[in-house]
């Protein structure tokens, strides 16, 4: 679910494609304030922002979920609650739209609540340190690490710091 606006701002449309991190994380945060109490009623969390642009429009994704999965009539609620927020602001100038979406299965995991959603799933899991993936179930989540079955008898333990990406895989009947 999207919406568009015309807004004017101090940003320019094109700024955000050449800020440095610190920038954008400042951004995400400012953006993350005002998202934070819009998803309180129906217990969500923001798992990510991302800005592109797109033929002279700024897109701004905004990748929300709760511990039950979020509906699109969630989405659509959030996406036209965070509008006029982001108009006050004066984030954008020119077009903007805003896509909020779950993350779905092509994103990959950030947030221990999301690893814990998905205990019984298999994954595939990127380290730091490995070359070669790590796929199995997830088995257990803690603040620190999470444990994946492997095969037959035989888990890894896997420190969360450790982990460079983390994906759903789709179950196929």
């Amino acid at each position: 679910y999207y919406m568009r606006r015309n807004v004017k701002s101090r940003l320019k449309r094109d700024f955000f494609l050449t800020m440095d991190e610190t920038m954008k994380t400042e951004l995400f945060e400012q953006i993350s304030r005002f998202t934070t109490p819009i998803l309180e009623p129906i217990k969500g969390y923001l798992v990510d922002l991302n800005m592109r642009g797109e033929g002279g429009t700024t897109v701004l994704e905004v990748f929300v979920d709760t511990d039950k999965g979020i509906t699109a009539d969630e989405c659509a609620e959030v996406s036209r609650s965070l509008s006029p927020e982001i108009e006050s602001q004066s984030i954008f100038t020119g077009r903007y739209r805003i896509e909020v979406s779950s993350p779905g299965l092509e994103r990959p995991l950030k947030l221990e609540r999301q690893f814990r959603k998905n205990i019984g799933r298999q994954l595939r899991i990127i380290t730091n340190a490995n070359s070669e993936p790590l796929t199995g179930i997830l088995e257990e989540v803690t603040e620190t690490s999470l444990t994946l079955s492997t095969g037959e008898k035989h888990s890894v333990p896997v420190a969360l710091k450790d982990i460079r990406e983390t994906y759903v895989l789709p179950r196929f009947k």
